[in-house]
């Protein structure tokens, strides 16, 4: 008898994993859209991946017990899967033994569906392996037919191959010979995980799945990365499930879609896929390619997720999750917005959608109007979140590989803005083009104030909403804010107008960021000028919800820089009072040298008021030192006079200028400079403490570092801040035991191999000055 068609959820990317509570939210949602599968597989869960040997204890047995069983109240299939592939040897009796105890387990607390996974690791057989199995293909075929077998063949058992997607084929699909042995020895009852062609497969076509079919000797399941952001934490994809036609449906087993990390912002990717399915699961051939359409489907889970921002937390009435009728989307015509006389004319525009991606305008239904684009119209009536504002949300917020229709839009708009070229007027003296300039300038700042709008209107009842969405949107309005204050210095003629190529259809990770970052390259070097954008008056900054943005280091932000670090120079206080004469002359020890030799791994921290905070890298300690020693200090001494001998008159700033002209030389011991090449340090001001602004200045320089190659990197503190221990331990920082320990400094390391975990905020600047 054939299995039923598999639709759900698989928790499955890198990152935080989900509370349990989250997981037991998900069961009665997804089950209300008509999906029957949730898949437990988070990797970074130690004990479900790199610690896979290890049983759980009884309070963490407990909990899984008790989401199975809800899991199984609203008929959800629970599949609990292990990657045991990072260090499993295969021959070993023992390691087997070991696997088996772990799902018996999992079996004993009422689990019935089962998964091994071997994706992401290292196609290569452990030495002890290499006299019993021919391939790696072999050995995981073994294995997992073994615990097949072991735990009583059960109806629903998943495997994930090495080679999950075709990208991944060595040395190529048609050619790869892991595919083949893993089809022919793999037990029929064991269904197989697959991606498309690629991880983030932007459409998966039937003959592809033919093709992987015949090889496998069976049909597959999809693994969906479609709405997956664990590679790129800077966005979030809420656009409908596109990309796979409703005639795939016969070809699969399933479909479990590996969704955005945050749960809540899930909402579209879920239902929109559980539309599909609905809709795909009633054809019974593959004459349907235009059955499901994604604007539709996209429209009708619009409607659904409004009133989920009205819950409040703290309401003692839940409000129940109303799904709408059929999923009949024939219903769903879209009403073309009337053309307008002053639209912008698009054959100007910059064109930043795919070649041949087919674009409507995601509007609700017949009853509610869609969204024009011209801006007056776009404004708001009212406080409360409204469908048009979700339109506008999910379009800055869509797929990897495209925008929605608004946010294309406003690319568009704003790379003509930067991109206009008063020389391909045919008269000089014809005034039309500049007008239209500034029409569509302002046409484009008040689509910004309609962007910022939507963002406070966010900021809702439902705060688990809030918290999840905020940080992508603040980013968006900083790029809007210095988008609109360039636009302000092409007026004021402060600046020339821009030329910029923009690559097409790149893979989603080549350009990071989405939206936000979009039009931020769109914007040339010089609009990183510290201006207005960052100098905003806040009347009560205590009351006023700042927004805070991090952004690579310009040559224009050296003078904050150097008052921060003056600010901060006093144990962590103001230190003004010491440098009255020089006040540049603890910026020029311990911010400068890192700014001439290093300026691509400073970036920096504004709010509404400026810059509040940098962070400093370098790749190589110890050649950065001969640099300072060769060509900084030579210059500091130029600048600064060599203090008289007696100690006894010194003042602060004699005792910094002492260290320009009696450096001590610095060795980087073994230890560090081995495994810990790089090192760091970052400086807040007190408005921007306490906010978790630490954490996110770090990712962003650790990133850097370890894309420049960097194996790792390594900071000192003083012993006594348990604060700043505690802190940077939480971010994969591990005591470094010295040669011989400093009596005052204690080295932390990370290695670029090791997880960071979730941060904690920082109170005060931290890290050792080089003299």
């Amino acid at each position: 008898m054939a299995k039923p068609f598999i639709c759900g959820v698989v928790e499955g990317f890198y990152g935080k994993p989900w509370t349990m509570k989250q997981r037991a939210d998900l069961f009665p949602r997804i089950a209300t859209f008509g999906m029957d599968t949730y898949m437990y597989a988070p990797k970074d869960d130690f004990k479900h991946r790199s610690a896979w040997r290890i049983p759980y204890s009884a309070s963490e047995s407990e909990q899984l017990r008790r989401l199975i069983e809800e899991s199984k109240v609203h008929n959800i299939r629970f599949i609990y899967a292990l990657s045991p592939g990072l260090d499993m040897i295969f021959s070993s009796e023992k390691e087997m033994k070991l696997l088996m105890d772990k799902l018996d387990q999992v079996r004993s607390l009422g689990c019935e569906s089962f998964a091994l996974l071997f994706d992401d690791i290292e196609p290569q057989l452990h030495p002890a392996d290499e006299v019993r199995f021919q391939t790696p293909a072999h050995a995981q075929a073994y294995v997992t037919n073994e615990v097949y077998h072991h735990m009583g063949a059960p109806n629903t058992f998943l495997f994930c191959p090495t080679e999950y997607c075709e990208a991944y084929c060595q040395p190529s699909f048609y050619q790869s010979s892991y595919l083949p042995i893993i089809g022919a020895e793999l037990n029929l009852g064991i269904e197989i995980l697959w991606t498309g062609p690629r991880v983030i497969s932007k459409h998966i076509s039937c003959a592809s799945i033919r093709a992987v079919n015949k090889v496998l000797k069976r049909k597959v399941i999809i693994w969906d990365n479609l709405h997956a952001n664990d590679y790129d934490q800077r966005r979030i994809f809420l656009g409908p499930y596109s990309g796979r036609s409703p005639a795939l449906v016969p070809l699969l087993s399933g479909v479990l879609t590996n969704p955005n990390c945050e749960f809540e912002i899930n909402f579209i990717p879920l239902r929109t896929l559980a539309i599909w399915s609905k809709l795909s699961i009633e054809t019974t051939d593959e004459s349907s390619e235009d059955l499901y359409d994604p604007s539709k489907a996209l429209n009708s889970a619009i409607l659904d997720w409004l009133p989920q921002f009205s819950i409040s937390e703290n309401c003692t009435t839940e409000i129940p999750l109303i799904i709408r009728g059929d999923n009949n989307l024939e219903s769903m015509e879209i009403e073309q917005p009337p053309e307008k006389e002053d639209s912008p004319p698009t054959e100007e525009m910059m064109s930043i959608e795919s070649e041949g991606e087919k674009k409507v305008l995601p509007s609700p239904t017949d009853e509610v109007p869609p969204l024009p684009l011209d801006a007056e119209t776009m404004l708001p009536k009212h406080d409360a979140i409204t469908i048009e504002d979700l339109c506008l949300l999910c379009d800055m917020f869509y797929l990897p590989y495209q925008h929605g229709s608004r946010a294309v839009e406003l690319l568009q708009e704003l790379s003509w803005l930067v991109n206009y070229n008063p020389e391909n007027q045919d008269d000089e003296t014809d005034s039309t083009l500049p007008t239209e300039w500034t029409r569509k300038a302002e046409q484009f700042r008040l689509k910004c104030g309609v962007i910022d709008t939507l963002f406070t209107k966010i900021d809702g009842p439902n705060r688990s909403l809030h918290y999840e969405i905020h940080p992508y949107v603040t980013e968006v309005q900083s790029a809007l804010y210095r988008a609109k204050a360039y636009i302000s210095r092409i007026e004021r003629k402060e600046c020339n107008f821009h030329r910029l190529d923009i690559p097409t259809d790149p893979e989603p990770w080549v350009f990071q960021g989405g939206f936000g970052a979009e039009l931020t390259r769109i914007l040339p070097p010089e609009a990183y000028k510290a201006d207005e954008v960052y100098k905003r008056p806040v009347e009560n900054p205590s009351a006023a919800t700042c927004v805070y943005f991090v952004r690579p280091y310009c040559v224009a932000d050296q003078e904050e820089l150097y008052k921060i670090c003056l600010l901060n120079s006093d144990n962590g206080q103001d230190g003004s009072h010491l440098f009255p004469d020089h006040p540049d002359i603890i910026g020029d020890r311990g911010v400068g040298p890192y700014l001439e030799f290093a300026p691509e791994l400073a970036y920096v921290l504004t709010d509404d008021a400026g810059v509040c905070g940098y962070v400093l890298g370098v790749v190589d300690t110890q050649s950065f030192y001969e640099d300072v020693y060769t060509k900084w200090l030579p210059r500091m001494c130029e600048k600064y006079a060599a203090p008289a001998p007696d100690k006894s008159t010194w003042n602060s700033t004699a005792e910094v200028a002492n260290g320009f002209h009696n450096p001590p030389k610095v060795i980087i011991p073994d230890c560090l400079s081995g495994p810990y090449p790089s090192h760091i340090k970052f400086n807040l001001l007190p408005r921007a403490q306490g906010k978790g602004m630490g954490e996110s200045l770090i990712t962003c320089v650790l990133e850097s570092l370890k894309n420049k190659g960097s194996k790792g990197v390594h900071l000192d503190i003083s012993p006594d801040d348990i604060r700043y221990l505690n802190f940077y331990t939480s971010l994969g920082f591990k005591e470094i035991t010295m040669p011989t320990q400093p009596l005052n400094q204690v080295f932390l390391g990370k290695g670029f191999s090791d997880e960071v975990e979730d941060g904690q905020s920082i109170e005060n600047s931290g890290s050792a000055e080089f003299s």
